[in-house]
């Protein structure tokens, strides 16, 4: 089963307990489904707790008896990892009479009923609005697995409809993305953080952890490979400074000109010479007397700026 398939199943397990919770939670799914008009509805699933759900809604919310059908086909979608067959949930309700039970909760003077219903989903019930969503989000939703990528969307053929989620999400605090795919309206989250967001809000509380963890995992992962980047920097300056100054105290020996340094250099100079591979704070170490690493470092440039004044003609 895929991700997208067991974050829906997990979200269809449990049935709200107030009745007007009940009633957006139906909403999103009937809005988001096939077919939903004054004349017909219908809805396919592959998720059998969804299809329970709203045969089991319609029939104590309105006392709608619908018809339910299940057909079996063989698994062909690429996220998900079982290779058995897949059964396949559709609930039609074909009678006017048994639809217009619902009369009172659909939106009057409009034909489409393609729209968020505000008097559901804005009433005092704090709750009732993140039920919508998670409705909403079991018939059109998807979501990617977190260590592959980052994505969620619902998508719809209806502009409105989309429109209407976008400003419903974004009263929630949790604002998507809006985009045209082909003939369909996309409302979508790319970064980590939105998508747990979204799941927490909806109540998919386990995949919204592993979001999470996947952000740690990989915010980890970044800094340790910054730490190496850094450390790899930090190693090449390092020899590259070193191989500056042995250059530097190789001419002078070539040339004769260590004996003229003052005798503090020439001892650093003769100590660099002798331990080539030795570090700033190792050759401070070895000084006689003992040196500071900035020390150190203070009389190794110096030699470096004595023999590049040598190798201009110019006196030191």
């Amino acid at each position: 089963m895929s991700f997208s398939s067991e974050t829906k199943k997990s979200l269809s397990e449990e049935l709200p307990v107030k009745r007007c919770c009940k009633k957006a939670f139906l909403m999103g799914i009937l809005t988001y489904a096939g077919i939903f008009s004054r004349e017909k509805i219908k809805l396919i699933t592959e998720i059998e707790p969804a299809a329970n759900d709203v045969t089991e809604l319609l029939s104590e919310l309105y006392g709608i008896k619908c018809n339910l059908y299940v057909s079996e086909r063989k698994n062909s979608r690429e996220d998900d990892e079982s290779t058995s067959a897949v059964n396949s949930y559709k609930i039609t309700v074909s009678d006017r009479k048994e639809i217009a039970k619902m009369s009172a909760d659909m939106p009057r003077g409009s034909i489409s009923l393609y729209r968020v219903n505000k008097n559901i989903t804005d009433g005092r019930c704090e709750k009732c609005r993140s039920y919508y969503l998670r409705g909403a989000f079991i018939a059109a939703g998807t979501v990617s697995r977190p260590d592959s990528s980052f994505h969620l969307e619902i998508s719809t053929p209806y502009k409105n409809l989309g429109a209407d989620t976008v400003d419903l999400c974004t009263k929630a605090g949790i604002a998507p993305r809006l985009t045209v795919r082909g003939s369909n309206y996309v409302i979508y989250y790319k970064k980590n953080s939105d998508i747990a967001d979204f799941l927490a809000y909806i109540g998919a509380n386990s995949a919204g952890f592993d979001y999470i963890n996947e952000s740690i995992i990989r915010e980890n992962r970044g800094l340790a490979n910054r730490a190496v980047n850094c450390d790899t920097a930090n190693i090449k300056k390092t020899v590259s400074a070193a191989a500056e100054v042995m250059s530097a105290v190789e001419y002078l020996k070539n040339n004769g000109l260590l004996k003229d340094l003052p005798e503090d250099m020439k001892k650093t100079a003769d100590l660099r010479l002798e331990n080539p591979q030795a570090s700033l704070a190792e050759l401070a170490e070895l000084s006689v007397p003992k040196l500071t690493k900035s020390g150190i470092n203070h009389r190794l440039k110096r030699i470096v700026e004595i023999a590049d004044k040598y190798k201009r003609g110019i006196k030191a």
